[in-house]
């Protein structure tokens, strides 16, 4: 049976796949009621045994497909290819406004393990950081929490440092806007420690005893509270199987 999609450009001039009426629901590499979860992997393998322009087609395609572990996998899939088009597919969903989007295309970038893959992330975030300006929200809000969901970066190890103001190439406005919001994502208790540590309240960052003796805690806690936080921010956005 022949699969017939289209492409089209939106506003933001993202690439993306249409499906069609012959292409809508369940594409022909989605798993069958009937198939194991070990037949399904073996039939996809031998899908995308043939040449490397058809497997990237057939992998787009699955990216629109109902099932979301195998929007999951074929993103994966892109990812380990790492070739310039393979990636492209993958910033383009990224860089979409669609949250549901960035999770799939975060998940192939990041676990494919390609070094192109990481530096797709690493050029997202550098324009996004471009785009924090508090004075326009909407677009600063998109940029913040597509920051967050690619998880830690060294864009986004940048802004913590800059927040101090010392940055020649990072506005320290903006960079401590940043940090204000990614640490107002946390737990009470761990929001408080790093409010302090990064200087928020005062301006000036305070130490690890500093910390436990104005919060009234031990310094222990101080530490495992503070290790939590940046596991919390540093962490991609999670990949929840509907």
């Amino acid at each position: 049976m022949t699969e017939n999609h289209s492409i089209a450009s939106g506003s933001d001039g993202v690439s993306r796949l249409i499906d069609t009426a012959e292409t809508s629901g369940i594409t022909r590499l989605s798993r069958t009621d009937s198939e194991s979860e070990g037949e399904h992997l073996r039939r996809v393998a031998e899908e995308l045994s043939g040449s490397g322009e058809n497997r990237l087609r057939v992998l787009e395609s699955l990216l629109s497909d109902r099932n979301f572990s195998t929007r999951l996998e074929a993103a994966f899939e892109l990812g380990k290819i790492g070739s310039f088009k393979s990636i492209v597919i993958l910033r383009n969903l990224l860089l979409s406004q669609d949250e549901s989007s960035w999770q799939i295309a975060i998940h192939g970038l990041r676990k494919g393990g390609s070094r192109e893959g990481w530096l797709c992330l690493e050029s997202v975030a550098m324009d996004d950081a471009k785009r924090l300006d508090p004075s326009n929200f909407k677009v600063s809000e998109l940029s913040f929490r597509r920051l967050m969901a690619m998880g830690r970066t060294k864009m986004m190890d940048r802004l913590f440092r800059a927040a101090d103001g010392h940055s020649r190439s990072i506005s320290g406005d903006v960079a401590r806007h940043f940090s204000v919001k990614a640490v107002s994502t946390l737990p009470y208790q761990h929001k408080e420690v790093m409010e302090h540590r990064l200087g928020i309240i005062t301006g000036v960052s305070a130490t690890p005893y500093a910390t436990a003796d104005a919060l009234g805690i031990d310094l222990e806690q101080v530490r495992a509270l503070e290790l939590e936080a940046w596991n919390f921010i540093h962490s991609p956005i999670q990949t929840i199987i509907e």
